[in-house]
């Protein structure tokens, strides 16, 4: 997608009024929720800015910031429903594809606390008609990615778990179990089976009772369940379609999507399911302690545990159509990050590292502001230089991508804003770059790129 990080080489109204007086005359406590909740502190404020100007650089979604177990930014930004004219809030509801494998990791330890299964287990214990080439493969290597079976193994799907057993564990492990990391989306599907074999549930319904109502989440759910009535429900954009954080991307909620990706849910409901792991009221401390043991990769049950910025981070992230995120715990901190996007093409894992800087008082490069109509239109278009270089520069709402194609191949990512938000002084801004650059726009010319070699003429 456009917006991945370039290598080195790359160089009604009455009612409306009435719930905004209700809101600011009694604010939601912390963790309570609300639609927006910025902390009375000068880095909270900072940090709701920073977050507010990133809608410039392709943000559209909700993000909540904590720290020393306190939310310090909870807080919308962009059109949750462009067409409708609804805005994202901190409680629009929004998908998380493969951040979900959280709460699949999270069901299994609960099923193996309350002694329905091992993880050291072979599968076949627990799976149907598991082939005698697989036997070896115990539930806690599905979890890790560690099967052996390949990442390609990702064909069939539906309500059968008979029928998609062969079908995903076809060919059987190229590498000796608990040896060899390969993500594998159908493991998780797997598991879906596994625990509502063993459950007795299905695995929504599982993963509702058991986890997210201990936690008291109160606003998540799973694709093919009816949106609550009045909730924010954000359309993710799409060049492979829009699409209701609530409606199927597979046709249907079935092994070829179940337990991988799904979970429908606000950014305050996640920082209810942090508060839950903080706690004892899903999983006691050994559960806990199983459910973050890093193995191959740095991968545990179902999240990432590696040091990253000199900061211990629990982390996973997801992308499905119409739908990016990154969700991100730092235990010793007592903090967390959560950025949902309702836009596949947006930059989540970017917003998310520019967010985490600020949330922990480091230096950060703040996006440019919105060009506005005017100055807009003056930059779209196609520019060449002299010495073959292209720079193509689109618009998209508040946003202003600029791609410069070098002559040898390689693209730089980056985006044009204005340098301050009440004059035309223009920049370019890449994620890469250590501060943004100036740019001039004058005759269908631009020029002063400090990253390029030339001037560029439409």
């Amino acid at each position: 997608m456009w917006f991945r990080t370039p290598t080195p080489l790359e160089m009604m109204v009455p009612l409306q009024i009435l719930c905004c007086f209700a809101l600011f005359v009694a604010p939601p406590t912390l963790g309570d929720g609300g639609d927006r909740h910025v902390a009375k502190s000068r880095s909270a404020r900072e940090l709701a800015e920073l977050v507010e100007r990133s809608e410039s650089v392709g943000f559209s979604g909700a993000m909540l910031a904590a720290k020393d177990g306190k939310v310090l930014v909870a807080m919308g930004v962009g059109m949750a429903d462009a067409d409708a004219g609804v805005p994202n809030t901190a409680e629009t509801r929004l998908e998380i594809a493969s951040a979900t494998k959280q709460f699949t990791g999270a069901a299994i330890c609960a099923l193996a606390q309350d002694k329905k299964i091992d993880l050291d287990a072979s599968i076949a214990e627990y799976l149907p008609d598991v082939p005698e080439s697989c036997a070896a493969i115990t539930v806690r290597q599905l979890v890790q990615h560690t099967s052996g079976i390949p990442g390609t193994n990702s064909a069939g799907g539906g309500e059968d778990l008979r029928a998609v057993i062969p079908i995903f564990l076809q060919g059987g492990p190229q590498h000796e179990p608990g040896t060899h990391w390969e993500y594998w989306n159908q493991g998780y599907a797997l598991l879906a089976g596994i625990i509502e074999r063993e459950s007795g549930d299905s695995y929504a319904d599982y993963c509702k009772s058991r986890l997210f109502k201990p936690a008291k989440m109160k606003d998540s759910g799973f694709t093919g369940d009816d949106a609550p009535r009045g909730a924010v429900v954000a359309v993710g954009r799409s060049e492979r379609g829009d699409r209701g954080a609530f409606d199927h991307p597979y046709g249907m909620y079935g092994y070829q999507y179940r337990g991988m990706g799904g979970a429908v849910t606000t950014v305050w409901d996640l920082w209810r399911w942090d508060r839950a792991l903080h706690g004892k009221k899903v999983l006691n401390a050994k559960s806990k302690k199983e459910l973050f043991a890093p193995g191959l990769e740095d991968y545990a049950l179902g999240w990432y545990v590696k040091e990253v910025n000199d900061r211990l981070a629990q982390y996973h992230a997801g992308g499905v159509r119409g739908f990016a995120c990154k969700v991100t715990r730092f235990p010793d901190e007592d903090a967390a990050l959560f950025v949902l996007c309702n836009d596949d093409e947006a930059p989540a894992h970017q917003l998310s590292a520019l967010f985490e800087r600020a949330l922990f008082g480091e230096r950060y490069v703040a996006p440019p502001y919105p060009l506005g109509d005017d100055l807009q239109r003056q930059v779209v278009g196609t520019f060449t230089d002299a010495g073959g270089g292209r720079l193509e520069v689109t618009a998209d709402g508040l946003v202003t991508k600029a791609l410069i194609h070098w002559p040898a191949g390689q693209v730089t990512y980056g985006y044009l804003g204005r340098k301050e938000a009440d004059d035309d002084a223009l920049v370019y801004y890449a994620w890469t770059s250590a501060d943004p650059v100036g740019v001039t726009v004058k005759d269908g010319r631009i020029t002063k790129l400090g990253i390029s070699r030339g001037s560029y003429e439409r």
